[in-house]
């Protein structure tokens, strides 16, 4: 009979510390080594998301926290408790087999009215069905097989991450809890730290209502019966671990190899379950949901939305809510949090009017200082608004000058003046998508952001009692932005032929961008000092 039990078994992919080495270990050895190990990465984004909800569930089994006392505590101790979590997992040992042949962890058992698939259908982002190929290049005719460690990091993301497509028993597929939006994980120096950070006060209340009955999805004794309304979950730990399809891993031999699988719909969320790691919108029309991530925006240029705590539309993640419970601690002298603190973003996309088609896969890790999440965080937070709202404005005339450009290369009499008809405005935009000068733009703003980011909380002044921040910073920022607005007006240019007439098409752009970036930025470094030194 094959086995292949979760706790013991090494199949989590650990980068260790200090150096970063790849090392597997199983579930007992990951928690109670949390503090050895720097972080859990997959190259599947859905896969790292759903390891962390997993251990976040059996911490929270074990150790609560039932208030902010109780999570410092634990956030003292530096680890998790060996001896809690051994005794747990002793005790649930049997419900981790993987091919348990009664109760399958995270499965059930073989259906006889279910077909059998590939492997490549346990994740969205392989190429099966309707998906497009992502990061993995293996497509239904592939006979792609699966030891039990991949099998088991996959049938995870698959509960969490499944679209909502297509027919299925005992009825339609629906959306998994993961598919809309994006799922935000606070992250610290050590993998304890990162779980520790993301380890909310759970009571009956937070981070979702929940009863005495909430438990993770291996310890109940039957399973639930699906209900194509929605069913609403016992609590948060049932959640964490929600059961979104009916799996069914086929093996071959003694198990070592996952040949085939099956999936079928199980429970359908209910509505009104707002997820705690997610940012969410509120619509007149469509009410409140996730916030999607854009195919050709990064979120970074977003982020002074996502810090604030709320608004009539806006949600921001509940993480971030209790991480700013956490900084009021450390600014009272309270707590001892001396990491650095960062936040990553996963999360898909899929194409407009096909539901079942991912287009986009997004891991983004971006520093996060505490203080934009305080409660006192208005004036840093509008500061960091007015550096981005400066980003949007040149990139907008950078656009607008590659767009003239365009027009006078293809054009040169009527681009002057305008009167293009619509096939040559339409002719002129294709052009200047050729010319991708967003792209370039924005793709050398990223590492200059993120040390905006980190050194506007420490530049403000004072006077007469009102806090500004970004006086210096917000200089040296209009300087990186000017820089990377002409480098990449200048790599657009330098594509183009060297003809007379392209070469007059770009000077005639070049002086409208000029005069426009002066307008937005101010006068350059250079500029100011010719016009100090000419005063003097």
């Amino acid at each position: 009979m094959p086995s292949f039990n979760l706790v013991d078994e090494k199949w989590i992919p650990c980068l260790m510390a200090p150096d970063g080495k790849p090392q597997e270990l199983g579930i007992k050895d990951t928690l109670v080594r949390a503090h050895e190990i720097r972080e859990i990465f997959d190259p599947s984004p859905s896969v790292t998301i759903a390891l962390h909800r997993l251990l976040l569930a059996i911490l929270h089994r074990n150790f609560g926290p039932v208030n902010l006392d109780a999570w410092h505590v634990l956030w003292g101790r530096g680890q998790w408790d060996a001896q809690t979590l051994c005794a747990y997992l002793a005790e649930c040992h049997p419900t981790f087999d993987l091919f348990d042949p009664q109760r399958p962890f995270f499965q059930v058992p073989e259906m006889s009215d279910a077909e059998n698939h590939s492997t490549a259908n346990l994740a969205q982002e392989m190429a099966a069905g309707n998906n497009a190929t992502l990061f993995d290049h293996s497509c239904d005719a592939t006979a792609k097989t699966m030891l039990p460690a991949e099998a088991a990091r996959y049938l995870l993301a698959r509960q969490a991450f499944s679209i909502g497509f297509g027919k299925s028993n005992p009825f339609y597929f629906q959306d998994a809890p993961l598919v809309r939006g994006f799922t935000v994980l606070a992250t610290g120096e050590t993998l304890f730290q990162t779980l520790a950070l993301n380890l909310m006060v759970c009571n009956s209340e937070r981070p979702l209502p929940s009863s005495s009955t909430d438990k993770p999805t291996w310890e109940y004794a039957n399973l639930k019966i699906p209900d194509k309304g929605g069913t609403q979950p016992d609590g948060y730990m049932d959640y964490l671990t929600w059961q979104s399809r009916r799996v069914h891993l086929v093996t071959r031999g003694e198990g070592s190899v996952v040949v085939q699988c099956q999936v079928q719909q199980n429970m359908a969320l209910a509505d009104g379950i707002l997820d705690p790691f997610m940012c969410f919108i509120s619509d007149p029309e469509t009410g409140i949901h996730p916030r999607n991530l854009s195919a050709t925006r990064a979120l970074w240029r977003d982020s002074h939305v996502l810090f604030q705590e709320v608004d009539h539309s806006w949600k921001r993640p509940e993480v971030f809510n209790w991480l700013a419970r956490i900084h009021g601690l450390q600014r009272q002298g309270e707590i001892d949090l001396a990491c650095q603190v960062s936040f990553s973003v996963y999360g898909f996309a899929t194409e407009k009017g096909k539901a079942a088609s991912v287009i986009l896969w997004r891991h983004e890790r971006l520093p996060l200082p505490l203080p934009y999440l305080g409660e006192d965080a208005t004036e840093l937070l509008n500061s960091l608004k007015d550096g981005l709202t400066l980003a949007e404005n040149v990139g907008k005339q950078l656009n607008q000058a590659c767009r003239r450009l365009a027009q006078l290369v293809l054009f040169p009499n009527k681009g002057e003046n305008g009167g293009l008809t619509k096939p040559q405005s339409q002719e002129a935009e294709k052009f200047l998508d050729a010319l991708g000068p967003g792209s370039l733009y924005w793709s050398h703003l990223e590492a200059a952001f993120r040390e905006l980011l980190v050194a506007l909380p420490d530049d403000k002044q004072e006077q007469d009692g009102i806090v500004q921040y970004g006086i210096t910073q917000l200089r040296v920022w209009k300087d990186v932005l000017r820089r990377a607005a002409r480098g990449a007006f200048d790599e657009v240019a330098n594509g183009l032929d060297r003809d007379a007439r392209t070469l007059k098409a770009v000077s005639r752009a070049e002086r409208l961008f000029n005069a426009r970036l002066r307008e937005i930025l101010g006068p350059a470094e250079n500029e100011r000092r010719d016009a100090t030194y000419e005063r003097t």
